[in-house]
């Protein structure tokens, strides 16, 4: 499924989206009680069957339902009726609260409820205090409907008194509205010992008035395209949330100053350590945190674990692991999570895998893998050309193994993200040949979804501060498997040579350690024989693949005649150098977006062994390139981190990666392909007396622009005596690129034409 047409924005003069009127504020409410005060009645008025709707949402909120109406329960629809009867909900007849005769010429009937309500109100306590009324006798469709007139007055009243009103098909007498909701249901519980999720999972949609029958439609649409286990994934996170937390405030004699709370009360206020927790503007989840040093669970005393990592730290850390397992596992992976495996994966210790369908215990690994490549047939388009044999070193299809070797190793790259970008030998790989697969975090849900079911599936706990630690535990398990003479597939994403760690495992794989007698669970013990090499398949890089989706090229003539991939991250998360600034090359940087603030500060900041970046250079931060839900950020590299503070972007969507140099433009619009024109410099575009005279120019043209970007660079140029800082062509090319005073540009979404190279899942 992909978004039907990539969508773009772009900031204000002064770097801020423009507000759009029209919208609705939405919301989620609950009527939970808390330590400190008792949440008032949700109050309806009307006793017909849209106010029985009305009261069972408010009763799912935890609300205490009070319903207003007129006369006895025989008046009141059976649902009603029945949830009074049981307790559920109050009635409150308006007529005990009228003093008012109704058959008197003299009193005007529209006044005659809200006179009863004002009375009735005025007879409660503070504590319940009303906040909230729905009248829902004005529906159009009612065979006794409530006057306008009416409806003003009771709306008049609950203004006068700080009362929220929804009046229903009165848009004008409404503070809030109902959204279309879906509650996703608990899942079946197999077993008495297994918790449920409390249907946890909801979701609203609001037409803003427009359609609120095809707002119906479009929930339905969202509903069947969620997997059908998504309420439950939604409560394992839940519970693993409340794990992470959980261990640490009962560990024995650690004191809450120690977890970092003032007094057990306050552990409620703890939100701030969780990343994961309910809001738009959450930090990202690959923010970094130190590499752990140890492999130990325990407390001391003093609240640090043998390797120093504080009560406090932990806690964070968990939450982190969270947070990036609720970014990046599939969700049918979190949905059959066992309490055993959340604790494993909080604890680094325990299950670390999860089998999407058991083996039969009856055929060997081998076995499984042997029948599987003897029963398999490519399945290709037809070529031309006659393909090579299999027998052939150049053909594409891996002869069957030799039964007698032990099992094999393939290091696969995934690419970018859409499954249609895999190789053919990878997609082999995967629906063919794999007997267990072992999937770094980044590699995404649609490329997990080829799996066949027989095949196991563990996925890396590469999250922050834990990285070397899976990575060795990759590793080892993939060294095990084979020895068991399973083929072991190794899935990276992007290409595995371009920072995938691919060549740490292959030195290891080809000396591997030797096994030590815990290992050995055969007897007598198998002298297994040496692994056969570790086969790379190559992938899609993201650093080539993920500019081009936003059509952005790496090299381009007139732009760049060169490209470089780095990295900010060196090994235990200390920062590495950046490259020094050249006009005619642009530097890809991956796994640097977390760390943005300080990557742009070493490259428009002072440096000893290199010229600054120009703050106007163009930057692009490409996320999640390929999926449907791919987005690019366009800026500078002076207003980057503000865009992405910005809440147009709102929260990070990763994986993410950063472009930067003068490719990001080159393809805008009409092209801006002349920044490397004849007698460039190579510095700054041009030179001497021509970028002298332009400046003058330039400085008269910002005059009229608002902002703090041209002023800045204004202030700049008066400095700068003709280089590159000050070059008035190339601050004129980022103008006609965002745009007069805009200051980034975000576009998102994968072409609907994407859809013609889906490739459906086994």
């Amino acid at each position: 499924m992909s978004l039907p047409t990539p969508s773009s924005s772009n900031s204000t003069t002064g770097g801020f989206s423009i507000p759009q009127p029209g919208a609705s504020l939405l919301l989620s409410f609950s009527f939970r009680p808390s330590p400190y005060s008792q949440p008032a009645p949700f109050f309806i008025l009307g006793s017909g069957p849209l106010a029985a709707q009305r009261a069972f949402a408010a009763i799912e909120a935890n609300a205490s339902v009070v319903v207003l109406g007129k006369g006895n329960l025989k008046t009141v629809c059976e649902e009603l009726r029945w949830r009074v009867n049981h307790g559920q909900v109050s009635w409150v007849d308006l007529d005990q609260f009228s003093d008012i005769a109704h058959d008197t010429e003299l009193v005007n009937p529209d006044l005659v409820d809200t006179s009863a309500l004002d009375k009735y109100f005025s007879g409660l306590p503070p504590s319940v205090s009303p906040k909230f009324l729905c009248i829902t006798d004005t529906l159009l469709s009612a065979t006794t409907r409530r006057s306008r007139a009416s409806a003003l007055s009771i709306h008049t009243l609950c203004h006068s008194r700080n009362i929220n009103v929804n009046t229903t098909d009165h848009p004008d007498l409404c503070d809030f509205s109902f959204a279309t909701t879906y509650r996703f249901p608990d899942p079946p519980v197999s077993s008495a010992h297994l918790p449920t999720n409390g249907g946890a999972l909801q979701i609203a949609i609001t037409t803003n008035g427009q359609g609120c029958r095809l707002a119906g439609r479009i929930k339905r649409e969202i509903v069947t395209r969620l997997p059908r286990d998504v309420g439950k994934a939604v409560g394992n996170v839940g519970k693993m949330r409340a794990l992470a937390k959980e261990r640490d405030r009962n560990a024995e004699q650690i004191s809450p100053s120690i977890l970092g709370f003032s007094s057990p009360s306050a552990t409620e206020d703890s939100e701030e350590l969780d990343p994961c927790a309910d809001t738009d503007t959450a930090p990202t989840p690959n923010s970094p945190v130190p590499q752990r040093p140890g492999r130990t669970n325990s407390i001391q005393e003093n609240g640090l674990s043998p390797d120093g990592e504080t009560t406090a730290d932990r806690t964070r850390r968990r939450m982190k692991w969270v947070a990036q397992i609720s970014e990046y596992w599939p969700l049918e992976k979190l949905a059959a999570m066992t309490e055993k495996d959340m604790k494993g994966y909080l604890e680094d210790e325990g299950a670390e895998t999860e089998t999407k369908a058991e083996v039969d215990p009856s055929i060997t690994p081998m076995e499984t893998h042997l029948s599987c490549m003897a029963t398999t047939k490519p399945q290709l388009p037809p070529f031309s050309v006659p393909l090579p044999p299999p027998t052939s070193i150049h053909s594409i299809f891996p002869s069957l193994p030799n039964p007698i070797k032990p099992g094999q190793i393939l290091l696969i790259g995934s690419g970018p993200g859409h499954p249609s970008l895999l190789t053919i030998a990878a997609h082999r790989a995967l629906t063919e040949l794999a007997d267990i697969v072992l999937a770094d975090k980044l590699v995404p849900a649609a490329v997990l979804a080829l799996i066949p079911s027989r095949v196991e599936v563990v996925i890396a706990k590469k999250f922050p501060g834990n990285a070397d630690r899976a990575q060795q535990e990759m590793m080892e398990r993939a060294l095990k498997e084979a020895r068991k003479g399973r083929c072991v597939v190794r899935l990276k994403q992007g290409d595995p040579a371009i920072y995938g760690r691919f060549g740490e495992e292959v030195l290891y794989f080809r000396n591997p350690p030797p096994l030590s007698p815990s290992t050995i669970t055969t007897t007598p013990a198998v002298d297994y024989p040496p692994l056969p090499p570790t086969l790379v398949i190559p992938g899609v890089s993201s650093a080539l693949a993920a500019p081009t989706m936003f059509d952005i090229p790496c090299t381009q003539r007139g732009a760049s005649t060169s490209f470089l991939i780095t990295t900010p991250v060196g090994k235990g998360g200390k920062m590495l150098e950046m490259p020094k600034y050249e006009r005619a090359r642009t530097v890809v940087v991956l796994m640097g977006v977390a760390r943005l603030g300080s990557v742009v500060k070493t490259l428009i900041g002072p440096r000893k062994d290199a010229g600054d970046y120009p703050p106007y250079l163009p930057i692009a931060i490409i996320e999640r390139a390929s999926m449907p839900d791919q987005r690019v950020v366009e800026s500078t590299l002076e207003d980057i981190e503000h865009a992405m503070e910005s809440a147009e972007v709102g929260a990070q969507r990763p994986p993410g990666m950063m472009v930067i140099g003068w490719s990001v433009s080159a393809l805008w619009g009409d092209g801006n392909v002349d920044v490397l024109n004849e007698g460039d410099d190579g510095e700054g575009g041009t030179s001497g007396k021509r970028a002298s005279e332009n400046i003058g120019i330039l400085l008269e043209a910002s005059k009229t622009i608002e902002g703090e970007f041209w002023e800045k660079n204004e202030k700049e140029m008066k400095q700068s005596e003709g280089t590159k800082i000050g070059n008035s062509e190339d601050v004129r090319r980022v103008r006609n690129w965002l745009g007069d005073g805009v200051r980034w540009r975000v576009r998102e979404g994968l072409a609907s034409t994407w859809d013609m190279f889906n490739i459906n899942s086994k």
